[in-house]
């Protein structure tokens, strides 16, 4: 072995034991000397949705010859900064970021593009012109819960849960939501009786947040517009408790512990993003862009301060009672699982 092969064995070696104690997972990393690497950035992974994402990039990277090396912010801003920071020095091709505070993580975006590392802004929205968005339509996200809750229920004291204030994409999310409900409030048929951010959109939090929501109103609450599946987890319980279970919720994922609630008519809809359709249209992405190709299908977007920046957004589908089949015929999760405890009127998949 020579002495510079040696040295680049060793500084390596140095760099895998560095980035694990900082939660970097490097992959093989002394096979990986030398080959084509995607850097990934997740937030945490404490909803079962990014594990999906990540088998969707995998899916793509490794048949391409791409390795995939990931770090675990661990809902750390602060530690999502070192994880890009450690990242970036195992000499990425190009970085994949879901990021944890859209704000916080600008300094690592312009740390990337200083290294000549093109960057995607993976399913949370960055405001910069140096990140390529690749997401849902998060709008029609809001749009689509919202219409799905006022066909069942259009008027009447409504609770809105939001996701982690510090997080721009749930403007996004709220902006299609308010489409729908805003001429119902307008016409005094829907009621906020009370509106709440959840940090870092913590199912416990959610369900504490609901406790106190439903014993300040009495109980007299007719619905909740919860933005996700895993406070809408949290609301349930809370719901449950108070023998409440079953008025209208809301939610998206498609978590199957909520396609179940959904199949007991326990919720009324999760938003179903496919995201291992949207780990692979990243890492697809990921590659064309390390080899400096453009992003096949990219459409501009309007960031939050107005900025155009290339975007991939694709379509979400809400998943209601009467269309639980489209979740079992992707194999999104088995009949087993969807029906369980399910004793009357099952839906279509259960019968």
């Amino acid at each position: 072995m020579t002495l510079k092969l040696k040295l680049r064995t060793a500084l390596l070696a140095f760099a895998g034991f560095y980035a694990a104690s900082l939660g970097v997972n490097f992959v093989n990393t002394a096979e990986a000397a030398g080959s084509k690497r995607i850097c990934v950035s997740w937030r945490h992974f404490q909803e079962e949705r990014w594990r999906i994402d990540e088998a969707g990039i995998k899916s793509i990277l490794e048949p391409a010859g791409y390795t995939y090396v990931s770090a675990d912010a661990q809902s750390d801003p602060q530690k999502q900064l070192t994880d890009v920071e450690s990242l970036l020095s195992s000499n990425c091709d190009a970085a994949i970021i879901l990021a944890q505070d859209s704000k916080a993580i600008m300094p690592a975006v312009a740390e990337a593009k200083a290294a000549g590392v093109p960057v995607i802004a993976y399913d949370v929205p960055i405001d910069s012109t140096d990140a390529t968005f690749i997401s849902f339509d998060n709008v029609a996200v809001g749009r689509l819960m919202a219409e799905a809750m006022v066909k069942v229920k259009d008027n009447g004291n409504w609770v809105k849960i939001d996701g982690d204030a510090t997080m721009t994409i749930i403007n996004l999310f709220g902006a299609g939501q308010m489409q729908v409900i805003q001429p119902l409030i307008d016409a005094g048929k829907i009621k906020i009786v009370a509106q709440q951010n959840i940090e870092n959109w913590k199912p416990d939090l959610a369900q504490a947040a609901m406790e106190q929501i439903l014993t300040q109103q009495n109980n007299k609450v007719d619905a909740v517009l919860a933005m996700n599946d895993g406070m809408s987890t949290g609301v349930a319980a809370a719901l449950s408790a108070q023998k409440m279970l079953g008025i209208p919720l809301s939610g998206q994922d498609g978590d199957k512990t909520v396609l179940n609630r959904i199949a007991k008519k326990q919720q009324t809809v999760t938003i179903w993003k496919n995201s291992y359709l949207l780990g692979q249209a990243a890492a697809k992405a990921a590659i064309e862009m390390a080899e400096s190709k453009p992003v096949t299908g990219a459409k501009p977007f309007k960031t939050e301060s107005g900025q155009e920046q290339p975007s991939l957004l694709l379509d979400p589908i809400a998943i209601t009672y009467d269309n639980l089949n489209l979740v079992v015929d992707a194999k999104w999760i088995n009949k087993e699982e969807l029906c369980n405890g399910v004793t009357e009127n099952p839906p279509a998949p259960c019968k």
